[in-house]
């Protein structure tokens, strides 16, 4: 069993872009994914869009759509982005992911549907009663997961992205998402995912060609 380490964020446009690669290698019986939340708007980061980069991030959208296919739809944009007063948030949407998966929750399953309700459908994923709905999907009641987000929120989700980042200073990059296989030696192999956006059958071809390679 070999693992790959997915490093992402939840509000990051380009991880919803990657999510097809992502499902696509659950396909792979032989690879363990280990998840990461990086905190892309975390602490000091935490707050309001501001109007530069509030078009910046339409300006990615499109892109992204245009490269891979993913849906930012009207709800999304008209709810969501258009919310001057809306604070993006990546701590509560990663401390769901942690408490979810404390929960025996595939934690890859969680934050698929979690994209989806955020860029598709427009709901926050900083909004813990949207995250408890989601919960709810997976099967887990709502005390539960509120109990487990309860003790995750704050100091447990605040370790976790600082080990999150000091893992992408080993792999070597710099930006979400990023896939890397880890070598038994605790060396990492960092995939260039990004030239497979939009081709799922290469992009296993490459995964399995890259697995050959670590020990």
């Amino acid at each position: 069993m070999k693992t790959l380490h997915f490093i992402m964020d939840p509000q990051c446009g380009w991880c919803y872009a990657a999510a097809p690669l992502l499902d696509a290698l659950t396909q792979l019986t032989n690879i363990e994914i280990k998840m990461h939340g990086g905190g892309l708007f975390s602490g000091a980061k935490k707050g309001p869009l501001s109007v530069s980069f509030h078009q910046r991030i339409k300006e990615m959208d499109n892109k992204i759509t245009a490269l891979t296919g993913q849906v930012f739809s009207q709800t999304y944009y008209s709810i969501l982005l258009e919310d001057k007063h809306r604070i993006v948030d990546s701590d509560t949407p990663i401390a769901a992911l942690l408490a979810a998966e404390s929960l025996g929750i595939n934690p890859l399953s969680m934050l698929h549907k979690m994209q989806i309700a955020q860029f598709v459908d427009g709901y926050s994923q900083s909004n813990i009663k949207n995250l408890t709905s989601i919960a709810n999907e997976l099967g887990l009641s709502s005390n539960s997961f509120i109990s487990a987000f309860d003790a995750f929120n704050g100091e447990k989700t605040q370790q976790h992205i600082r080990q999150a980042g000091h893992m992408l200073d080993l792999v070597g990059s710099s930006g979400f998402p990023t896939f890397a296989f880890e070598h038994s030696d605790g060396a990492f192999t960092k995939l260039d995912h990004s030239r497979y956006y939009g081709q799922t059958g290469q992009w296993i071809a490459y995964v399995k060609q890259s697995m050959d390679t670590v020990d």
